[in-house]
């Protein structure tokens, strides 16, 4: 009887924890979608590592940056005074990433936005359904797609601990093209 109950458990153990490896992901991308519906910014605070998150949008910028100073022939023109100028306004930038990415400028985006009220409502179906959105990387990183006016955004989780934590968001290469 023990021999059946030991392998039970050998069979049954690996199963739940396959199980909540998937579900404490699933639970994660549940809560910051509830945390955004609700415009919590205490949800959205626990589920995003914001200091990981504000390094790479500022490494992004700064790289786009970088690369718009190569193809401007004005700023080529201007010389040293043009270098000087982009890392102006690489520190404007980092300026502008660490006063606004971080929970109460994401609520305050999330408040005007026009598309919030396009979100679905947290429900058990969204939990459930949140498992197709996502596409796993790794063992400790999986993505989601945000889709907008025909631009993807690929949303970044990273595994810290037992919870999954927002870390990076990738833009499309014109973002900054649509900001000009």
């Amino acid at each position: 009887m023990n021999n059946k109950k030991l392998k039970l458990i050998l069979i049954i153990s690996p199963l739940i924890i396959i199980f909540l490896y998937f579900f404490t992901a699933l639970y994660s991308f549940h809560q910051i979608h509830k945390g955004i519906y609700y415009n919590n910014k205490k949800l959205i605070k626990n589920y995003v590592e914001w200091d990981e998150l504000r390094e790479n949008i500022k490494n992004y910028i700064n790289i786009q940056l970088l690369k718009e100073t190569q193809k401007s022939d004005e700023l080529k023109d201007l010389g040293e005074l043009g270098v000087l100028l982009t890392g102006l306004a690489g520190k404007l930038v980092e300026t502008m990433v660490d006063s606004y990415i971080n929970p109460e400028g994401f609520s305050l985006l999330i408040e005007k936005s026009e598309k919030k009220d396009e979100i679905p409502k947290p429900t058990l179906v969204t939990l459930l359904g949140g498992f197709t959105l996502m596409e796993f990387d790794g063992h400790s990183s999986f993505y989601i797609t945000y889709k907008n006016e025909d631009q993807e955004f690929p949303v970044f989780f990273n595994r810290k601990g037992l919870t999954w934590k927002i870390t990076q968001i990738e833009f499309p290469e014109n973002v900054l093209e649509d900001l000009k």
